[in-house]
């Protein structure tokens, strides 16, 4: 899960796609807020399940890990690893907030025109 490294870009790109952004509800920050909770539920749920396929394996073969995972530390590079991860998932989570933010930095100008709809 962790040991993929992934070079980072040194170009900055811009990382939400612009378009018109539809509203749900009349109050300010609802929209973004349910989007927020529904990344964190699908992000949870893939945990969840990851951790109930490695329970079920660990289960068949017999190992009792409950006390090695309570006392287990990772190593730096782990550790580093780790924190790319909690990245990538926070970046996930706050996607609608980080698109909000960058909206406003950019000017419709810096937008490419939109496509002519024969």
């Amino acid at each position: 899960m962790f040991s993929a490294k992934v070079k980072k870009p040194t170009t900055k790109l811009r990382y939400s796609v612009k378009g018109k952004q539809y509203k749900f509800f009349d109050a300010q920050g609802v929209d973004e807020l349910v989007s927020i909770s529904l990344t964190m539920a699908q992000e949870l749920w893939v945990v969840k399940e990851r951790l109930a396929v490695f329970e079920s394996i660990a289960a068949k073969k017999g190992l009792v890990l409950s006390e090695e995972i309570e006392t287990h530390r990772f190593t730096p590079e782990q550790q580093a690893a780790v924190e790319d991860e909690k990245r990538g998932f926070l970046d996930r989570i706050y996607f609608t907030l980080r698109e909000q933010a960058e909206a406003l930095e950019f000017n419709a100008k810096d937008e490419p025109p939109a496509p002519k709809v024969p």
